[in-house]
């Protein structure tokens, strides 16, 4: 699966949407890591009723996506300048329907090693459900 040519990120197939949103979210990651981000996605499209792409593209939810956030630029064009990058969170996607949630029905996430959310830890409405590689997995009440 590789971008559409010519199509925006907003305009391309919910698979390669979401292999963009793990190769700017956790490219850095294990599989496990990896595989952690595609299922608090697929928790957040299950809840909502939405598709992967819609939750993926919600404003403001995963900051690969963000107008202003630096990773947006590479996203169309990962599958050519970070082949093996892209290829594992390919394979993550292609996987996904096969596996089981290793975060525990978490909807939210975020690197622990960064700026703490305000719904993050020391919340008393964030649920946290695993650790898994630089993030940190759970759900808000």
């Amino acid at each position: 699966m590789k971008p559409a040519p010519g199509l925006s990120i907003e305009q391309q197939p919910d698979d390669v949407v979401l292999a963009m949103c793990l190769y700017g979210e956790a490219r850095g990651e294990s599989a496990l890591g990896k595989l952690a981000v595609a299922w608090v996605v697929k928790n957040r499209a299950v809840k909502n009723g939405t598709t992967f792409k819609q939750e993926c593209l919600r404003p403001a939810q995963f900051s690969s996506f963000n107008l202003i956030d630096v990773n947006r630029a590479r996203l169309l064009l990962a599958y050519k300048n970070d082949p093996s990058s892209w290829a594992r969170c390919e394979t993550i996607v292609e996987l996904l329907p096969y596996t089981t949630d290793p975060t525990h029905g978490a909807d939210h996430y975020y690197a622990f090693d960064s700026v703490t959310p305000a719904w993050g830890r020391g919340n008393p409405a964030w649920l946290e459900t695993t650790e898994i590689g630089a993030h940190v997995f759970g759900n808000t009440a």
